[in-house]
């Protein structure tokens, strides 16, 4: 399963086309919120996603969930959970609800960290970015033996990665 994540590309149509084209073929495309564009727009690009705290944002809903090969992953903008001022709220939300991966975007900043068995992924912004010079993104690989997450900049090389290797009835 591989899956495209970006967050915060507030109207910038043309990195979300370069990213998508750049990783084809994909099973899931993701925006975890701020995209400044109209449903219809992402639906067409076979994304879907959550809804950020912009004003000008499409009606998807403010968390999604999915189970992926047995790992389960949350998807959310962060906003609710004042990830701006730390991670302890959506990381309770994670151990509590039992996901192994959460993805969440909000603070425009790169952030790839596996706590109490939990991956955290935050792909930066899209557009805007505050961690890089250059924009950036996550790819999140899930397969039998391992799962693993990377950070790349739009215009250039890997950023961040972290790779999780599955133990036999792991996620199951």
């Amino acid at each position: 399963m591989k899956i495209l994540i970006f967050s915060d590309n507030h109207g910038d149509r043309d990195n979300i086309e370069r990213i998508i084209k750049k990783h084809e073929p994909l099973d899931r495309i993701i925006s975890l919120g701020d995209s400044e564009m109209r449903e219809f727009e992402l639906s067409n690009l076979g994304i879907i996603g959550v809804k950020g705290n912009y004003p000008f944002e499409p009606k998807f809903p403010y968390e999604l969930s999915f189970s992926f090969s047995g790992v389960s992953v949350y998807f959310t903008h962060g906003h609710h959970y004042h990830v701006k001022m730390g991670l302890t709220k959506l990381l309770q939300k994670a151990y509590n609800e039992k996901y192994n991966i959460v993805c969440f975007g909000h603070t425009h900043q790169v952030y790839l960290e596996e706590v109490m068995d939990i991956i955290l992924v935050n792909p930066g912004a899209l557009s805007f970015s505050r961690s890089h010079q250059n924009p950036s993104y996550g790819i999140i690989d899930i397969d039998d033996e391992k799962i693993s997450v990377l950070i790349y900049k739009v215009y250039g090389n890997k950023l961040k990665s972290l790779t999780k290797k599955r133990k036999d009835n792991e996620f199951k």
